[in-house]
């Protein structure tokens, strides 16, 4: 396996070395129950030694805050609190080649940067609104953690969970209580951050009926303030991923005074893409504050002159600018017109090798917990039969197009869950290339001879255009003729959500450290209807909710496993390859940092020189 898919998480729990002080405090920040730590501890054989394997280049930035959560150590048949630090740090830069996968490339995050100064980032993919309740891309997923914050947050290498607008939490003996102690925090406008503030603001992602994303808090009964500097979450039952779920981006905290000055028809102010009409477009406690954006254009970033983390951010003004031709934007690059390519497809990987002998360039390559696929819609003909689904799978030559389309960097999946995620299984075989079966399995079909089928991709998108190229060469030797329909990514994805497609390329990366997003996503349909699939598997959806609520680590394993093979026998998709996430910048940009999340962290960039 490549060394840059190497996502942390599942080594972390079972396989790096480490004390058991270590891996309670460790499972703890996860949110994990009593039975769950003393569970894996047994399973990893840890021990009372502090020698721990390091995982990650530290940086020097700002001092540590902790996070203090108590919980019940079985094994120690003792009460134990653990202190969280936060990670601070970015991966040291690596060389990487266009055919040899390479660790992260980045660079790490100073001490001491200098303040000051304006960067242009350009990236292919479009923005649509900037509301952490309600959007659904990772255009905006990933800038908006700048802007709004989470109690707690994943930290640089998304393996654990540090403090954000929460300094500390406590987590009860029965896990049903959490209990948050708010930082002195403020606003971009300068106003204080308030528990009417996290409560608006969780409750809103909580009961917002056209937000896919209240799974995360559904269990989050009653959410109180004791005083003013705390606030107490009361859970319905335990539930392993609620920290988890909390620190994602529909859990960011929005001023209730600005929302409710420019909410349009009760929740329709920053929902619907619509911009304010006079002054700031958001109003979180994160680094920057969104001060100017045109849907489909740019957005502007400001820095938060009130940011709590002292001496962060060191860049005054970022500048998002979305070109959605590829060349362009290398051009640009190459000339020195802006400062970097950002983005998830924004860098093509046969450009990679060309960028790398730039000596004004730096090309960062990240681990990232992507997973590639071909989603199809199930209820179009000849998609509604899945022999015919798993003869296109068959047919499929998941290598090739790594070499020709991705240029040897990616990995081949097996699961619609990315690689080395948290209960990702490493066991499940992908399918095969196999054209015999392939035509054998068509055969059974209602469509023995083959047939048309259409795919969308996004205008522009070279690497997309690659993949469903190479695509209709292989799946036209078993004879099935594939239309490829370029779109504006804003008619694609109008398509997608009123079901008008047949097929998709595209893929997943995941928000929160747990699988629970990912399968509510892709299983249980009052989610996101099964990512437009129309597939459901009642069998899957129940093995769903028996995980969200299962404390036992193995357990939850197990119904995660079973459920991923329902998933492949069932075939609503093909499983292609996981990549990782390529930016290029200027070598004057320091202290950029891209997380395994697909979040962009800001606050250390600075501009040297």
């Amino acid at each position: 396996m490549s060394e840059f898919q190497k996502f942390p998480l599942q080594r972390y729990l079972t396989g790096a070395p480490q004390s058991r002080r270590d891996f309670i405090k460790r499972a703890a920040a996860l949110g994990m129950a009593v039975p769950a730590v003393g569970t894996i501890l047994a399973a990893c054989g840890g021990d009372d030694d502090d020698n721990e394997a390091a995982t990650a280049t530290k940086g020097s930035g700002a001092a540590e805050p902790t996070a203090t959560v108590k919980i019940l150590a079985p094994d120690l048949n003792a009460t134990a609190t653990a202190t969280t630090p936060a990670s601070a740090g970015s991966p040291t830069t690596a060389a990487a080649t266009a055919t040899t996968a390479a660790v992260a490339t980045g660079t790490t995050a100073p001490s001491a940067g200098k303040p000051g100064g304006k960067v242009t980032f350009l990236r292919q993919e479009e923005e649509d609104l900037y509301d952490p309740v309600f959007n659904d891309a990772n255009p905006v997923i990933w800038v908006i953690f700048n802007v709004y914050e989470t109690l707690v947050k994943p930290n640089d290498e998304a393996n654990e969970l540090v403090p954000g607008v929460a300094e500390s939490w406590d987590v009860s003996d029965d896990g049903l209580t959490v209990t948050f102690n708010l930082r002195a925090a403020k606003f971009s406008d300068g106003s204080d951050l308030t528990p009417d503030d996290v409560i608006f603001s969780l409750e809103r992602a909580r009961d917002s009926e056209a937000s896919v994303w209240t799974f995360t808090l559904v269990e989050a009964k009653e959410i109180t303030a004791p005083d003013d500097k705390t606030v107490q979450v009361k859970l319905g039952q335990p539930w392993a991923p609620f920290l988890a779920g909390i620190a994602m981006f529909n859990g960011g905290i929005i001023s209730k005074a600005f929302f409710d000055k420019n909410a349009v028809e009760g929740d329709e102010g920053i929902s619907k893409g619509q911009k304010v009409l006079n002054g700031p477009q958001s109003m979180g406690t994160g680094p920057y504050a969104i001060t100017d954006w045109q849907k489909s254009q740019f957005t502007t970033l400001t820095k938060n002159e009130f940011y709590w983390e002292e001496g962060r951010p060191f860049v005054d003004e970022i500048k998002i600018v979305t070109v959605p031709d590829t060349n362009s934007q290398i051009l640009q690059i190459q000339g020195g017109d802006v400062e970097g390519l950002i983005g998830q497809t924004s860098v093509p990987f046969n450009r990679v090798a060309e960028l790398q002998k730039d000596p004004k360039l730096q090309v960062l390559i990240w681990p990232a917990s992507y997973s590639g696929m071909v989603s199809f819609n199930i209820e179009k003909p000849p998609l509604n039969d899945v022999h015919f689904r798993h003869a296109l799978a068959l047919a499929t030559d998941v290598q090739r197009l790594i070499d020709t389309v991705v240029f040897g960097l990616a990995d081949v999946s097996n699961s619609f869950m990315p690689i080395n995620s948290l209960y990702w299984n490493p066991d499940q075989e992908p399918y095969p290339f196999d054209l015999d079966q392939a035509k054998a399995e068509l055969a059974q079909s209602t469509t023995p001879t083959g047939g048309k089928v259409e795919v969308l991709t996004s205008t522009g998108n070279a690497q997309q255009e690659a993949l469903v190229t190479v695509l209709k060469d292989m799946w036209a030797q078993i004879g099935v003729e594939l239309t490829i329909t370029p779109l504006d990514a804003q008619v694609g994805r109008q398509r997608v959500l009123d079901h008008d497609f047949q097929m998709r390329t595209g893929g997943w990366t995941n928000d929160m450290i747990d699988p629970d997003e990912i399968v509510s996503y892709y299983i249980i349909p009052e989610n996101s209807e099964n990512a437009r699939s129309g597939w459901v598997s009642q069998e899957a959806v129940d093995k769903a909710k028996a995980a969200e609520a299962e404390q036992d680590p193995d357990k939850r394993r197990q119904l995660y496993y079973d459920i991923q093979k329902i998933h492949k026998e069932e075939g609503p998709a093909i499983y292609l390859y996981d990549i990782p996430y390529i930016d290029v910048l200027k070598t004057s940009i320091k202290g950029y940092h891209h997380d395994p999340l697909g979040a962009y962290r800001f606050k250390d960039m600075y501009i040297e020189g």
